[in-house]
């Protein structure tokens, strides 16, 4: 087959960089992000001497340490790691030679880059059995990124017609590798999306180069991918966090390709045009009040702005008080507010993402956007999110703050199926932070090499806030992807009335040698820094019962039995357990490739049949003590068992009362007293002044 005239592409090449507008960008970081900019120059001269090192924020496997090859060793892993590789061959440190020359002006960064493009061309054979240079995931990432480069490349002929063409006839055999190699397990894996959107972008702009019948199919694909895994409160199905994120940048950038390419003339095919079209016009205050996956309206015109829509919103409630990104699952922590800022110059009712990323435009958002985003993030005006809770029903998270200041207090609850290979096996775990500083927090992911044993160990329950039963309950990861068993979480139940927060998550499983278990967590958060935490444990027989508390590496941890302090800086929380606690180390891994040395407390014991253990923790000035409750009619206190009921005194002389039934009522009064105050319910909090006077009864569970 003939190939087509270069002219005319490069034409559309040259219009799209008026639209872009790429000396107009590298002014606005050169002024506004000298510091991102000086670090990127380093990278690039790193790889003008064949120096490679990952350290990017969204690098799905990041390596800080920097390896130098020979060139073309697109196969060779220098520290043994085969993730090494994928990140090699998906090119995304490769946009930092075309930056690199913008920012400098020197054409030494170009010819590095075409040299680079074209060597990887011609050793790599694109083929059906494929190499850990071209697994399909890494392909859809590395033609995302050719994308990117051929535009300004061959608008600015820095690519003969010769060296064009050989790239264009690559990327055609990638487009169709992928397409023949394509499973249907990806349709619902991020592997899939980061395919489907390589394509769609593709034929946007190089269509006339690329086979006959991908792009509809793409198209189709990635519809299809979307509503399969975004849930109905706009989580990805995953349970990771970075995977997630991994999704919505990918459309994102898919939807910057469609804009520029409409700006500069290029025509859209019907299904691009679809996914695009008839898209509500949000206001910020719509957007600020919507709730989990509202706007996603799912085989409707205009599908893709939904998803990107509410996968956007579900990062910015989802992140902690400083906007870092939670380690769940196989996730890192990460900073999204590049994530958001460019969420907030694509959406319509953008408000609360311009809030959310701060008064700059960072710089990978800066190329990313170009000329046209950059203004609409400029010009938009923040808005404070709307929701202080974010109950995720059918992700099994929920995440609550008591403000949108930096010094909030923060609860993530989670209690989610297991996800894909990437899920770990912490249901019921609860992770804090108060005035802004983590305590309670997540171990991480560090490494996904099965020749390491720290791979298994932080998927494992034990390595998260939870207890368990034996050993077992919960599941057990056998290697870097799979498990040999797994505990079944039932329909958790919360309940948000005024300033207090209840919820219940259950989880059931058998152990070993077939005995069923079922755990029962439930977690009450009150306002000033309360957090009550009972485990409601129920097992035929004798166990041995263990519960952890996973603390930041940054907490200090003094006292002993079942009081302890923890200080993270200058904040402080009081932890009580009714059983002795022994503080230990563990592993903790906030980025892939690191860790450090984390406190742990653990609690021990021996259970027969049916267990309840609570744990309260406290914010300094805050007096807890034991509140006594009488059964209507009875003259003898309600047995610890049945009943986990503390009183909360505060600074300001007010008290918080915490009532959480853990057996039903059968026989005898169904009231109760409490302070003399009459109560009923199954979850119940009581706030009264200083002189003892009832202010509020809030019943959270009947």
């Amino acid at each position: 087959m003939e190939r087509p005239d270069l002219t005319a592409l490069r034409a559309l090449c040259q219009r799209f960089v008026q639209c872009y507008d790429p000396a107009g960008t590298a002014r606005y970081i050169r002024s506004h992000c000298p510091d991102e900019a000086a670090g990127l120059l380093r990278q690039a001269d790193q790889l003008l001497a064949h120096t490679f090192r990952f350290q990017d924020k969204w690098d799905m496997e990041p390596c800080p340490t920097p390896y130098t090859l020979e060139p073309g060793q697109w196969l060779y892993s220098p520290n043994g790691d085969p993730e090494w590789v994928f990140m090699l061959n998906r090119h995304d440190l490769l946009l930092k030679l075309w930056q690199a020359a913008q920012l400098t002006g020197e054409e030494r960064y170009l010819a590095s880059l075409r040299d680079y493009l074209l060597d990887w061309a011609e050793r790599n054979p694109i083929t059906l059995a494929g190499t850990d240079a071209t697994r399909t995931i890494d392909t859809g990432i590395r033609c995302m990124n050719w994308c990117g480069l051929l535009l300004p490349l061959l608008a600015r002929n820095v690519l003969d017609d010769g060296q064009a063409g050989r790239l264009l006839d690559c990327m055609a055999r990638q487009f169709e590798n992928m397409r023949a190699r394509y499973i249907g397990k990806y349709t619902l894996s991020n592997w899939g999306v980061l395919q489907t959107t390589a394509i769609c972008a593709g034929y946007a702009w190089f269509g006339d180069f690329l086979p006959d019948g991908l792009e509809a199919w793409a198209w189709d694909e990635l519809e299809q991918e979307l509503e399969l895994q975004i849930l109905e409160d706009g989580a990805h199905w995953e349970q990771s966090a970075m995977y997630h994120v991994e999704v919505l940048n990918t459309c994102v950038k898919l939807l910057a390709h469609l804009l520029y390419a409409q700006a500069a003339g290029q025509p859209l095919c019907s299904r691009a045009r679809r996914a695009l079209a008839g898209a509500h016009l949000w206001t910020d205050a719509e957007e600020a009040a919507a709730a989990p996956g509202q706007g996603y309206d799912r085989g409707q015109p205009g599908w893709l702005w939904g998803a990107v829509r509410v996968l956007s919103r579900h990062v910015l409630y989802t992140a902690d008080p400083a906007h870092l990104q939670l380690p769940q699952c196989d996730s890192d922590v990460t900073d999204v507010r590049d994530v958001l800022a460019r969420s907030a110059a694509l959406l319509d009712g953008g408000g609360i993402y311009r809030f959310a990323a701060g008064s700059r435009l960072d710089m990978d958002s800066a190329w990313l956007l170009g000329a046209s985003g950059r203004q609409r993030f400029l010009d938009r005006a923040p808005c404070v999110p709307g929701h202080l809770q974010w109950d995720c029903d059918h992700a099994g998270n929920f995440f609550w703050r008591s403000s949108w200041e930096e010094d909030a207090d923060f609860t993530w609850l989670k209690n989610s199926t297991l996800g894909s290979g990437h899920g770990h096996l912490d249901q019921t775990q609860l992770c804090l932070y108060h005035k802004g500083r983590p305590f309670l927090v997540d171990s991480g992911r560090y490494t996904y090499r099965e020749d390491d044993p720290l791979r298994m160990a932080l998927k494992d329950p034990q390595a998260h806030s939870v207890c368990v039963i034996d050993g077992q309950s919960g599941g057990h990861a056998d290697s870097s992807w799979t498990n040999d068993a797994c505990g079944e979480v039932l329909k958790s139940y919360t309940c948000t009335r005024g300033a207090a927060s209840y919820a219940e998550m259950p989880l059931r499983g058998t152990l070993a040698d077939g005995t069923p278990y079922l755990i029962v967590r439930k977690v009450l958060v009150l306002p000033g820094g309360v957090w009550l935490s009972v485990q409601d444990v129920s097992c035929a027989g004798a166990h041995v019962l263990e519960e952890s508390f996973h603390l930041d590496e940054a907490v200090q941890v003094t006292g002993k039995d079942r009081t302890f302090t923890l200080q993270n800086g200058g904040v402080r929380l009081n932890l009580f357990s009714d059983a002795p606690l022994t503080l230990g180390t563990a592993v903790h891994s906030k980025r892939y490739n690191e860790k450090t040395d984390a406190p742990v407390l653990r609690k021990r014991g021996v259970m027969d049949g049916r267990q309840t253990w609570a744990a309260l923790l406290t914010a300094e000035g805050i007096e807890a003590s034991c509140a006594p409750v009488f059964q209507f009619g009875k003259p003898q206190p309600v047995s610890p068992d049945c009943l986990t009921a503390w009183d909360f005194r505060m600074p300001d002389g007010t008290t918080w009362t915490a009532l959480l039934w853990h057996r039903e009522t059968f026989r005898g009064g169904k009231m109760y007293l409490c302070h003399d105050i009459p109560v009923y319910g199954k979850a119940v909090v009581l706030h009264r002044d200083a002189d003892g006077a009832l202010l509020e009864r809030i019943r959270l569970k009947t």
